[in-house]
């Protein structure tokens, strides 16, 4: 590592001289780390900026695709004379005049299972500013295998999550993406930005943030997201944290003392479930226009209004929530086990997830409603 800072180095960084606990060698540290991003559209665009900004020495860019005008909005690196160019390439030019003190890599290519693991053993650090399930699952496996941590974020319409994955926390338990979710959902259940849309403003936030979690890695300050997923919910400005536990099985889910974890579950689980325990709470955490749509029954209460309606829900009672493809309701029952509710599961898939046949079974079924 570099001993010294320059003269012009040392008027760039000024700024972070004045923090507590921050000093020269602080800032050598950032110019030492290697960090990978792989994405520069919604999430990388401010990653990048404020990592070139900080300091970091070593950026690598992997993105293969390029810009588009409906990309305009929220991929802030870039401007219309820029569509048809490579992302990678014209974000690299970019941070690079943003910051002459370090130095960029451009990798303008898709990260595949052919050359991710080649490429992630560059580096100290992975950030995750992809926008689809299977460079998300493979970015995590691979950064597991290597022992890489990896800063992951994910947005959908109007809310976004945040966490650092094979990292220790607190009680040096390593976590990964597939604590959150373990397996990606079926093809026919995804979507994408340009099927549910995205508020502009909403990758913004948690590019910005991803780039503060790298910080806290490379320097040691603070307090790194590594057992827990933060939440930010643009419409209320609300933030929450879940806590995160490893998976564990749920073969038992439906006797009377399940386990601890909140896992997916079925519809055939749910229907044996009811059948053991009547006292089985549907519990619905979608918006209100999805429900006037279609519904299952159960109670409603949506995941952003969960918290303040806690105290509506039993205790003593199994919960299992229920969501349009199954990611809601997922975080909802995590929520759930981190208030202390015992036995809080999700329906794997949603409703997304049930033929036509399954919907006419459940909406037939009069315990189920509890409306």
């Amino acid at each position: 590592m570099q001993h010294s800072l320059s003269t012009d180095e040392k008027e760039y960084y000024l700024r972070h001289f004045s923090l507590p606990g921050f000093n020269e060698q602080t800032q050598l540290k950032l110019k030492a780390a290697r960090v990978l991003v792989i994405g520069s559209g919604g999430l990388g665009a401010p990653c990048l900026q404020y990592l070139a900004g900080a300091g970091i020495g070593h950026i690598g860019i992997a993105d293969h695709d390029t810009i588009s005008c409906s990309n305009l909005p929220r991929q802030v690196l870039f401007s219309h004379r820029n569509i048809g160019e490579s992302k990678a390439e014209k974000a690299g030019e970019r941070i690079s005049a943003l910051n002459p003190f370090i130095s960029i890599e451009i990798f303008p290519e898709k990260v595949s299972r052919e050359n991710a693991r080649t490429l992630v053993r560059r580096f100290d650090i992975v950030v995750d500013c992809t926008d689809n399930f299977d460079a998300k699952y493979l970015l995590n496996d691979i950064c597991g295998e290597l022992k890489t941590p990896l800063v992951y974020a994910s947005i959908f319409q109007y809310e976004g999550q945040l966490a650092v994955f094979h990292y220790p926390g607190k009680d040096q338990e390593v976590l990964s993406y597939r604590d959150l979710f373990p397996e990606p959902p079926q093809a026919e259940l995804r979507e994408n930005c340009s099927d549910a849309g995205v508020l502009g403003v909403l990758p913004g936030v948690l590019g910005t943030l991803q780039a503060g979690e790298v910080l806290k890695l490379v320097t040691g300050l603070g307090e790194v997201l590594s057992d827990r997923v933060m939440t930010w919910d643009a419409l209320n400005n609300r933030t929450s944290q879940l806590r995160l536990k490893p998976r564990r099985n749920i073969t038992s889910a439906v006797k009377n003392n399940p386990p601890e974890s909140s896992e997916n579950i079925d519809l055939s689980l749910l229907l044996e479930m009811k059948i053991r325990r009547p006292e089985m709470l549907l519990l619905d955490v979608r918006e209100s226009a999805e429900r006037e749509f279609f519904s299952i029954g159960g109670l409603h209460i949506p995941l952003r209004e969960l918290p303040d309606h806690i105290d509506m829900l039993p205790r003593d009672h199994p919960i299992v929530c229920y969501c349009k493809s199954g990611s809601r309701s997922l975080r909802a029952a995590l929520f759930l086990q981190d208030q202390g509710f015992r036995e809080a599961f999700s329906l794997k898939g949603g409703v997304m997830g049930l033929t036509q046949a399954e919907k006419l079974r459940l909406q037939n079924m009069d315990a189920l409603h509890d409306d």
